[in-house]
């Protein structure tokens, strides 16, 4: 089934962007995401809508049904396994591969995806930590807004994940597996330090971070 680039990325963005299965996702929020007007997102989600992808819920936002949930899954597996290949077989930084990955999800069949996790030995993860599907890896963590002054923990997963978050957080130093302590909240920053290091996260970004606390 030929769905569509643009359908395919309406239906990612809300399973990338949303806070939980069941919570509507404020077309605000994909407005802001795509840079789209709100005239331009409502229409499309009224075609979303009528072709039982998504449920719109007046006032609230939208929620994904069975349908739209599985092809938002089937484009996240295809788009974090290129950006492993890229990465990892093609020393791509994760910024720009996750740039490339952006075109190279709409493009490959399902069987040149499932060759391609043979190939990389089915890995639980992009580069960025964020997993990928059809596993469910159970989290026991939080985005780094919330973690409290004086926590130390370590970065699992960057989502939902842009190419400008992930350069910046590659200059922070704040890769999945490295260690921080946060050491300050302020009004619009976050202050954390990693190794002798003291880097300031914007609150926008620290939504984003995700840390387990030790």
């Amino acid at each position: 089934m030929n769905i569509g680039e643009r359908v395919e990325d309406y239906l990612g963005a809300i399973y990338r962007l949303r806070q939980g299965a069941d919570l509507p996702l404020p077309l605000a929020a994909l407005g802001e995401h795509f840079g789209f007007s709100p005239v331009s997102v409502h229409e499309m989600i009224q075609k979303l809508s009528q072709r039982g992808w998504i449920r719109y819920h007046p006032y609230r936002g939208v929620t994904l049904t069975e349908q739209g949930e599985a092809v938002a899954l089937a484009l996240l597996r295809r788009h974090r396994l290129w950006e492993r290949f890229l990465t990892d077989m093609l020393h791509i930084p994760w910024a720009e591969a996750h740039d490339i990955a952006g075109d190279l999800e709409h493009a490959a069949p399902e069987s040149v995806t499932e060759r391609l996790a043979e190939l990389l030995g089915d890995p639980a993860s992009c580069p960025h930590g964020a997993p990928i599907p059809p596993l469910t890896k159970p989290y026991a963590d939080q985005c780094l807004s919330h973690v409290p002054v004086g926590a130390q923990g370590r970065v699992t997963r960057i989502m939902p994940e842009s190419a400008a978050l992930l350069r910046a957080v590659q200059a922070w130093g704040l890769l999945p597996g490295n260690q921080l302590s946060v050491i300050e909240h302020r009004q619009d920053t976050i202050v954390v330090q990693i190794a002798d290091v003291q880097v300031g996260v914007p609150l926008e970004s620290a939504s984003a971070i995700w840390i387990e606390t030790f």
